[in-house]
């Protein structure tokens, strides 16, 4: 039997086989990694964040309602006159809203690179508010009194989308970003406590809010463990434009030193409660991709 006609086919295959390995093997002759697949913050990244929110509204709202109060005058028999003194009153009304700690959660998904979107939800936090009142006789300014009452918690909440921008290579620890987006806040509504007081008696009054949508901007930053770390840490600030309604009703009873009895005054407020928070969050996050 004649080999050579075998011999020849099969050292062409056996050359063509080194050949390729030598080709795939690096300097050192051994064979090249293939580059592992990119990491950070690219496009198709999910990160979920979860932490504590600090809620701190703006509480500086305050109003003021112009009465005409009627002093009944009496002559040397006991009768009133038929002109009562008429008095103008200005009641001051301020609202006041404590700030407050809470949760959040957040999911963020960069649909390209640098830019993402992001959900956020702030949990209910229970805001302290008080109600403070005060009257002066308004030609004069003869101060009358003034009082302020607590009228307990009120649950407060945030709804976001963001539209988020990170500026940084993607492959950076750090990664600082800006967000613009809309907000839905609510606040839940509760009865005003003890807002009048005559001889020590107190009488009620109601308080509501409303809904709103508006506007809201963000600044934060991420900083990741490792490059292939999939957990981080996270702080951020938020800003919130948010003007709910506000409805509140109460009635007053004031005397001014040359009147014989108190005059009833009904206070009634329908207003947009600037309360434009700013939110606070610090938290831990962890990012993957499908």
């Amino acid at each position: 039997m004649r080999l050579k006609p075998l011999l020849i086919p099969l050292a062409v295959a056996v050359n063509a086989g080194l050949a390729a390995q030598s080709a795939l093997a690096g300097p050192s002759g051994y064979p090249v990694q293939a580059p592992p697949p990119p990491s950070g913050y690219i496009a198709g990244t999910t990160i979920v964040r979860v932490g504590a929110a600090w809620v701190d509204p703006d509480d500086d709202y305050s109003t003021t309602q112009s009465f005409i109060a009627e002093n009944l005058l009496f002559d040397e028999l006991g009768e009133p006159l038929p002109n009562p003194e008429q008095v103008p009153i200005d009641v001051g009304v301020g609202l006041d809203i404590d700030d407050e700690t809470t949760w959040f959660i957040s999911g963020t998904y960069i649909f390209m690179d640098h830019w993402a979107i992001e959900l956020y939800w702030e949990s209910e936090a229970s805001l302290d508010a008080t109600l403070r009142s005060d009257a002066v006789v308004a030609d004069t300014g003869e101060f009358i009194g003034e009082f302020s009452e607590g009228l307990g918690d009120f649950d407060y909440s945030t709804v976001s989308l963001y539209l988020d921008w990170f500026f940084l290579d993607p492959s950076c620890l750090w990664q600082p970003y800006v967000g613009l987006g809309v907000a839905y806040t609510n606040i839940d509504e509760d009865f005003v406590r003890g807002v009048t007081r005559v001889d020590g008696a107190r009488d009620h009054g109601l308080i509501s809010f409303g809904s709103d949508f508006s506007w809201t901007a963000q600044v934060g930053v991420d900083f990741a463990f490792g490059r292939d770390n999939t957990w981080i840490i996270n702080a951020s600030a938020m800003y919130v434009d948010s003007e709910p309604d506000l409805d509140l009703g109460f009635n007053t009873f004031t005397r001014p030193a040359d009147f014989a009895a108190p005059v009833e005054l009904p206070v009634r407020i329908r207003d947009e409660l600037q309360l434009d928070p700013w939110i606070f969050n610090l938290g831990v996050g962890y990012k993957f991709s499908f």
